[in-house]
């Protein structure tokens, strides 16, 4: 279990409870485990009041010895017992001994290494040229046609946004330290501002917090990764064609997520797909788009580049150059026109995409096609007529995939296999939107949106037995695997056939899911000897 605690107050601020499969037991012959399985699996250790005890006595210590401590500590029936403090090795020297000092904001922290710089105050990307490069851009959220700018920033900081926003994508993705869903930063923060971004602990803190601005990066060199032998295969997302190499350097199997409107917005410089086909530059977006393409699918090739179509959201594209005409004004875009829907609505621009996607083909057949947010059998079946229609209709060796973010995909995997489906990627970030009801990008929900949650997990299940059931490959797209070895572990016990991890977590997902697959085996070596 995981319990952030307010330090002024005591108030619990944040609760997360783990799933156990064990406990021990101390008895008079020794410990004993014992199997946990439905209530008591997902039981909290603690109670609240236990937490606040715990919280207390901490800063008790950390007051007596002047420095942050790492604590070990028990409780035996009522009473609770310290057995160890020592400062926390994980800090530099000087934070070690520096007393603590109150963040400026709160947040959802993206990346690790800390960032400093001038802030710059941005309402609209047009302003862009405002922010000069290492300066700390502070937004009250991104979009799509904000990419270009992003790349000269030092640092984000967004007053709205969960985990899996586009602003901490795309920070992911080109390295940059962010803290998003601060609520308050465009109104705390002014232009020529100093600060420090710490997005290890979501914190933004007034001045130089630390040794320094260190220079991020997205990837760890393929050469100092220890890589296990897996036999879960391991993924990369990607969405921007300048990363390719980089990311094409660690040790994975391929691409199992490339983001198509990501590429639009930044091989198109914020325009609007629609409006270059209206006036006559169709073929820009054609060539611009395959330049992009080709690039990562040779940055990989021969290993797979699965390309996810435009997954548009009218909220974000209205924002694109001539958007506003093209993308209609609704109150819940991330359930509205977008995925496979908005391709039977919109033919032309999917044409234009699927002509680029086979162009590519011509020369780079380790490049497939993913389908987003398919809600019902017909809709699929109606997009999957137009690429046999296209140029595509004639590739040998083209795989078909869907994402697995809409429930109703859970009863109907046998369908779409039916129609022709080679694979399905669980879109973890939707799914467990859709499953929960929460809105993934709401820093206010962002405690509900939990991926290990027992229903969201049950679905996942279900989704990937159905695949192997129907001959199809099940594969996982989202944050959790490289963040949760638990949930890593599931994945693995339901027999997933791959994961797809951004790039900066391909150290910890080769970590996590190896010992994952380490722990199946031996139990799996413990059931056969107890057989016997």
């Amino acid at each position: 279990d995981t319990y952030h605690v307010d330090r002024n107050t005591l108030g619990l601020r944040q609760v997360r409870v783990g799933h156990k499969e064990v406990r021990i037991v101390g008895t008079a012959d020794g410990d004993q485990v014992e199997a946990l399985s439905g209530d008591d699996a997902w039981a909290r250790v603690l109670t609240d009041t236990e937490v606040q005890e715990v919280a207390k006595i901490s800063m008790a210590i950390e007051d007596h010895y002047g420095a942050a401590q790492d604590i070990e500590w028990a409780y035996v029936g009522p009473d609770l017992y310290i057995v160890q403090s020592r400062p926390i090795t994980t800090l530099d020297a000087d934070a070690a001994v520096r007393p603590a000092e109150e963040p400026l904001l709160r947040g959802l922290g993206v990346g690790s290494s800390p960032a400093t710089g001038i802030v710059r105050i941005l309402t609209s990307p047009k302003e862009g040229a405002k922010l000069a490069a290492g300066e700390i851009l502070v937004a009250e959220m991104t979009s799509p046609d904000w990419v270009p700018i992003l790349r000269r920033t030092a640092g984000l900081i967004t007053n709205a946004g969960g985990s899996t926003c586009h602003a901490a994508i795309v920070s992911r993705e080109l390295g940059v330290p962010a803290v998003v869903g601060t609520r308050q930063a465009t109104t705390v923060l002014r232009d020529g501002d100093l600060v420090t971004i710490d997005p290890s602990a979501g914190q933004v803190f007034a001045g130089v917090h630390t040794a320094g601005p260190s220079t991020p990066s997205i990837v760890t060199p393929a050469t100092s990764v220890a890589v296990p032998p897996l036999a879960t295969k391991l993924y990369v997302n990607l969405a921007i064609a300048e990363r390719a190499a980089d990311a094409a350097a660690l040790p994975v199997d391929g691409v199992g997520l490339l983001r198509g409107e990501f590429m639009v917005t930044d091989s198109l410089e914020g325009r609007h797909p629609r409006d270059l086909i209206e006036k006559g530059e169709s073929d820009r977006f054609v060539e611009r788009m395959s330049a992009s393409l080709s690039t990562i699918a040779a940055a990989f090739a021969p290993r797979p580049v699965v390309y996810r179509t435009m997954d548009f959201r009218s909220n974000e594209f209205r924002e694109l150059t001539g958007g506003d005409r093209f993308e209609p004004v609704e109150q819940n875009p991330m359930i509205g026109f977008r995925g496979c829907y908005r391709y039977i609505q919109d033919p032309v621009t999917f044409a234009l995409e699927l002509d680029v996607i086979a162009r590519v083909r011509d020369e780079l057949p380790n490049l497939h096609l993913m389908i987003p947010f398919v809600r019902t059998s017909w809709e699929l079946e109606a997009c999957l007529e137009a690429i046999d229609h296209s140029p595509l209709g004639t590739h040998r060796g083209l795989k078909k995939w869907v994402m697995a973010e809409v429930p109703s995909v859970i009863p109907r995997i046998p369908e779409y296999a039916g129609l022709g489906i080679d694979g399905v990627s669980i879109g973890s970030n939707d799914l467990t939107q859709l499953m929960l009801g929460v809105d993934r990008d709401s820093e206010v929900l962002a405690d509900l949106f939990d991926e290990s949650d027992a229903a969201v997990l049950w679905a996942i299940e279900h989704i990937v037995t159905s695949c192997r059931t129907s001959g199809l490959t099940s594969s996982l797209c989202g944050l959790a695997p490289s963040a949760n070895p638990t949930f890593a572990e599931h994945l693995v016990r339901f027999g997933i056939d791959s994961i797809s991890v951004n790039a900066d977590a391909v150290p910890d997902a080769l970590r996590v899911v190896a010992a994952a697959e380490q722990r199946l085996l031996l139990d799996e070596c413990r059931g056969m000897s107890d057989r016997r």
